[in-house]
């Protein structure tokens, strides 16, 4: 037999490393569960192997294509390629690396929804990092964050928005479009691949399926401001839902307009100073029968004031929303945080844009756009787990493996 082909066939049979070293068995389960959509005959690397070498180079400061990823495994220590499983060659007497060309084959063609399920929306508790791990720990930053976990535990948000990856296109030159949706603390939950953005609500339904929803206040823009979506959130999933109202939905804006606002006292006023600007957000509630939105019970007007901190310049902008929620299930205060923090989700498109430099990717072959996007999202969801608040400062504290393999629990 060659020795290739032993090798080969070793790799194959040896798929383990040194006794105690590997993925706790939680993690491994979610990744090895993924479909393998290669055929069995000639497989060298482990499914699970390649999705985690993916992760954790996506994950180092400056690995933002697959090119880096294979130069980010060719660097790792045999040491590192045991704790990612990598397949051991009796012949050759050490682990082997994967190259690029395995890993963008794999996320080609493996199913992004499954991935999607593997990765996203996994809420781990900190734990201790390992001795000599580079990662700095941040426990003012984690107290912060439970600190605003906890104002949020009366009514959790989710928030639900498309984003086109721009650099992408398929083969009749179309661009990638995903539907995603986005926990208010920041957590990415998950996200579908859609034909284009006004085919996003056609989806609404299939993304927010497998969720629990009880009780939890589901936000989104004028686009998604559908009676039967909204209708089935009620009704099929028990949620509550705070619906942007513009003019595609004409006789309900018009309604809305309408209301005697200036007659209705201010709810709750808040401000904030960032970007170059200053803006000041007014939001008033009414209490409507009747409103044609199905189950909608309270009207909500936010007026925003902004003023450009160099020019002086001023602009005022008023929305219009409808809301399942009473009086008694949420103050304005309560409204005017929930709309605020539907940006969250937009917050996320910004961080992948600008950290991942996602909309100058040109991977474009099969899946891989959609895969992408959820390893990014993996990433940004276990450094802000980790309490950092700038995602470049969590980059860089886990260019070495070892670090980004605890980072995302798999050490």
């Amino acid at each position: 037999m060659p020795a290739l082909s032993l090798s080969r066939v070793g790799a194959r049979v040896v798929e383990s490393g040194p006794a105690g070293v590997g993925l706790p068995a939680k993690t491994w389960q979610r990744l090895e569960s993924l479909p393998d959509p290669r055929s069995p005959q000639g497989r060298v690397y482990p499914l699970a192997c390649l999705v985690a070498v993916a992760v954790c180079a996506f994950t180092a400061a400056g690995h933002d294509r697959l090119t880096a990823v294979g130069q980010w495994v060719k660097r790792a220590s045999q040491a590192d390629l045991a704790r990612l499983r990598a397949p051991f060659d009796p012949m050759a007497g050490r682990y082997r690396a994967p190259d690029e060309k395995t890993i963008r084959v794999v996320l080609d063609r493996l199913d992004p929804r499954a991935l999607a399920r593997a990765l996203l929306g996994q809420r781990r508790d900190p734990r201790p990092r390992p001795q000599g791990s580079g990662a700095r720990d941040y426990p003012a930053r984690r107290d912060k964050a439970q600190h605003r976990a906890a104002a949020r535990s009366r009514l959790v948000g989710l928030a639900v928005d498309g984003k086109t990856s721009r650099g992408a296109r398929r083969a009749d030159r179309s661009r990638v479009h995903l539907l995603g949706v986005c926990g208010h603390d920041g957590q990415f939950l998950d996200q579908i691949e859609v034909d284009v953005k006004h085919n996003e609500t056609s989806h609404f339904q299939e993304l927010l399926a497998p969720l629990e929803l009880t009780r939890q206040v589901v936000t989104f823009d004028a686009l998604h401001t559908v009676r039967a979506n909204l209708d089935w959130l009620v009704t099929a999933k028990s949620a509550h839902y705070l619906a942007v109202v513009k003019k595609n939905q004409p006789l309900l804006y018009a309604r809305l307009k309408a209301l005697p606002w200036a007659k209705i006292p201010t709810g709750a006023t808040t401000g904030e100073t960032g970007h170059g600007r200053h803006e000041t957000r007014t939001l008033k509630t009414a209490h409507v029968a009747g409103l044609p939105m199905p189950h909608a019970r309270q009207a909500i007007r936010i007026t925003r004031h902004r003023r450009d901190t160099t020019t002086g310049k001023t602009s005022r902008e008023t929305v219009y929303a409808v809301a399942t929620l009473t009086a008694d299930d949420a103050g304005p205060h309560d409204l005017a945080r929930l709309a605020r923090e539907h940006w969250t989700v937009e917050a996320n498109h910004h961080v992948r844009d600008v950290s991942f430099t996602e909309d100058h990717a040109s991977s474009r072959t099969g899946h891989g756009p959609a895969n992408l996007a959820t390893i990014r999202n993996a990433v940004i969801n276990a450094i802000r787990g980790a309490g950092y608040h700038h995602i470049p400062e969590g980059r860089r504290d886990h260019t070495q493996p070892i670090d980004a393999l605890h980072l995302h629990g798999l050490l």
